[in-house]
């Protein structure tokens, strides 16, 4: 069993009830995103399982080779259907040779949204219609990208992870509360991916090993922002430019790795209107498009995807669960004091150019944290 297949047992082993928190307003003021996980199989031992166009080039290869010295052909996997426990779906020679990715979406650019162009888990606001906060996670993603989590066949909920509360302007304004459910593939293939153009530019699989990495050697990409556009009108953000300087952010680089990407196209067409030229006058216009590529080239020089924010958050809280569980105390409601010094040395915590504004923050997330407050 490899490395990343062992801590992610140890992962869904140690998720445990999760800490609910009630909506501050009428319940549709709450949002679900889905942590889906798949095991990919080996491709040294089942290539016909891969997904990239330069894999199947090499199995199409292959297998005409093994045609012409007439050696058998590799057999189908042949997987469990619906297995009764987790144990029996581990136990599967496919799966304790795979390799654990995580699905990452990125959001189609739109002024109106708020996460515009990041990279999130897919997901999204709850509806009147949804009975819980999981037929939420469940609907937006079929919505998004075509996965249906609730077919037990493909999918299985493995748990989720705490809630947690979204502020805006630094915490002056209230968004909504956000959970994170845990799903994992039963199934050695993906269903097809149906994406919403509106929603999402393209999807990723990243390997759980990424993150197992930058654990155990933390190699951080900063993510610089702005404080005064977010604090002041427009008219004083020169001003207090100056006085608040910038916050740095962490973020994990991932390699731009799409399974489909959405291209725009523009096609020019010749119209017949009538005008002041006089009737039937051609004229032409240029009308957009947008098509899923399917199988997109991977361009090792393209600009990698940031994993940064509150996505990031959600991954730290799953992947602090390969240690085992986390000892919570019922009374107060905390994190054990190891773990959250051990969190704050990940490189969670923000930094500042003003030297004034670092040490006041940092000094006051650290005493949170001695206190045992979360927050």
């Amino acid at each position: 069993m490899s490395r990343e297949i062992s801590a992610l047992t140890t992962i869904i082993d140690s998720l445990g009830p999760p800490r609910k928190i009630k909506s501050r307003g009428p319940k549709f003021r709450r949002a679900s995103v889905a942590i889906i996980i798949r095991i990919r199989p080996d491709q040294n031992r089942y290539s016909q399982y891969s997904n990239t166009r330069h894999s199947q080039q090499q199995q199409q290869q292959q297998q005409q080779q093994q045609q012409q010295k007439q050696q058998p052909q590799l057999r189908p996997i042949q997987a469990i259907e619906n297995p009764e426990s987790l144990s029996e779906f581990f136990a599967q020679d496919w799966v304790r040779t795979g390799v654990p990715e995580v699905l990452f979406i990125e959001r189609a650019t739109r002024k109106t949204d708020r996460w515009s162009g990041h990279v999130a888990l897919p997901g999204g606001k709850r509806e009147e219609g949804d009975e819980d906060d999981q037929e939420t996670a469940a609907r937006e993603t079929l919505e998004e990208i075509g996965l249906d989590l609730s077919d037990m066949a493909q999918f299985r909920c493995l748990g989720a992870l705490d809630d947690r509360e979204l502020w805006t302007s630094f915490g002056r304004v209230f968004l909504m509360v956000l959970s994170p459910f845990v799903y994992i593939q039963l199934l050695p293939s993906t269903p097809p991916l149906k994406p919403q153009p509106d929603e999402v530019a393209s999807v990723h699989w990243q390997p759980l090993s990424l993150f197992l990495d930058r654990l155990e050697k933390p190699l951080w990409t900063p993510m610089t922002i702005n404080l005064s556009s977010k604090l002041t009108p427009r008219l004083s953000r020169t001003f207090l430019r100056g006085l608040f300087g910038t916050m740095s952010l962490h973020s994990i680089e991932m390699p731009y790795k799409p399974e489909f990407v959405l291209r725009t196209t523009q096609q020019q067409e010749r119209n017949n209107l009538s005008s002041s030229r006089g009737p039937g006058s051609p004229t032409s216009s240029v009308a957009s498009s947008v098509i899923v590529d399917y199988e997109p080239d991977w361009d090792p020089d393209h600009r990698p995807l940031k994993l940064w924010g509150l996505t990031l958050q959600m991954m730290a809280d799953l992947l602090e669960l390969k240690d085992g569980p986390i000892q919570l105390d019922i009374r107060q409601k905390v994190w054990d004091s190891k773990r959250m010094r051990k969190r704050l040395d990940a490189g969670f915590l923000p930094g500042f150019s003003q030297a004034d504004m670092h040490f006041w923050v940092r000094a006051l997330l650290k005493f949170h944290s001695w206190q045992g407050t979360e927050k």
